[in-house]
């Protein structure tokens, strides 16, 4: 498959900076979540995917985020920060600060040596510009080495992890408790379960994605062109079938169902829920999934949800 993947995350420079490891993990929904890079819009034209569900009753939103940006993002779309104030709870795919990410780096985020030796092939003429932090990320598995090349090209454009949809609303819920759909253990147990070839792949994007491509698809998630953006979130996983089968539909079921029960669980309280923006659009999405099981989801760009 042609490199066309458009992960992008904000970079540290030191392995041993623990706000890396923090940020790093944000890889694993950014490569079918689709975060993106540059653009000329302003903030009044945003319409980020976001949705109101209604179920037994029961009324909470639903916002599809990318988890890097600047401060241009913000505020969001008068009806978003409507709805985020009026929320009692904010609901995240995973909260990294309550995360031992020292020891699950330990566990899941080492290489083999065979395995580091392919990574190195793939990153050889990338790493002739910056082959300090390349010599740096070299004992780390393919996974880790795509982040942190992402993360690093990202930067370059100014956009950072700090910033981010999911991560700006968390600082500003004030005293609004933040709740999880998964955990961080869980998404580094999954994303090292991939194969070879599908982390292999994931390094190749990342050292080949084109400045280009991030323009335009910034401009996709912030339109909220939710045909093109399920196109484009196919085309990146291209053979790599656990990309689209283990990393976006299993987890759109099963949080999908986590978000009704947690509706019925905090029945008193209105929920925000935040996921990436992959997670809402194409073949078994999360509005979908929730429409099935009995919910009224609601496009609030073609339906005003105030």
């Amino acid at each position: 498959m042609q490199a066309t993947s458009k992960t992008q995350c904000h970079h540290q420079n030191s392995l041993n900076n623990f706000p890396w490891f923090k940020q790093a993990y944000w890889f694993f929904i950014i490569i079918i979540a689709c975060s993106f890079g540059v653009s000329a819009q302003t903030v009044q034209q945003d319409q980020p995917p976001f949705y109101k569900i209604s179920w037994q009753n029961q009324h909470g939103y639903l916002l599809g985020s990318i988890h890097v940006g600047q401060a241009s993002f913000y505020p969001m779309a008068e009806q978003i920060e409507q709805a985020f104030l009026q929320s009692d709870a904010l609901v995240i795919e995973a909260d990294v600060e309550q995360a031992d990410t020292m020891a699950l780096l330990t566990q899941y985020g080492k290489a083999a040596p065979e395995l580091a030796a392919k990574t190195s092939n793939v990153t050889a003429d990338y790493c002739q510009k910056v082959q300090s932090f390349c010599d740096a990320i070299a004992p780390y598995a393919p996974w880790l080495q795509a982040a942190q090349i992402s993360m690093m090209r990202f930067a370059s454009l100014g956009y950072v992890a700090d910033q981010g949809v999911d991560v700006t609303f968390a600082k500003k819920r004030g005293n609004k408790p933040l709740l999880e759909l998964e955990s961080v253990a869980f998404q580094f147990e999954l994303i090292s379960s991939f194969s070879e070839k599908t982390q292999l792949q994931m390094v190749d994007e990342a050292v080949n994605a084109s400045d280009a491509d991030m323009v335009e698809l910034i401009s996709v998630w912030r339109n909220s062109d939710q045909q093109k953006l399920a196109a484009i979130m196919e085309q990146q996983a291209g053979e790599a079938d656990e990309l689209l089968t283990k990393l976006l539909w299993q987890r759109n079921h099963t949080m999908s169902d986590k978000m009704l029960t947690m509706m019925q669980q905090h029945s008193a309280q209105q929920l925000f829920f935040i996921v990436g923006a992959g997670h809402v659009v194409g073949q078994q999405n999360i509005p979908q999934l929730l429409r099935q099981q009995g919910a009224t989801v609601t496009d609030c760009w073609q339906n005003s949800c105030r």
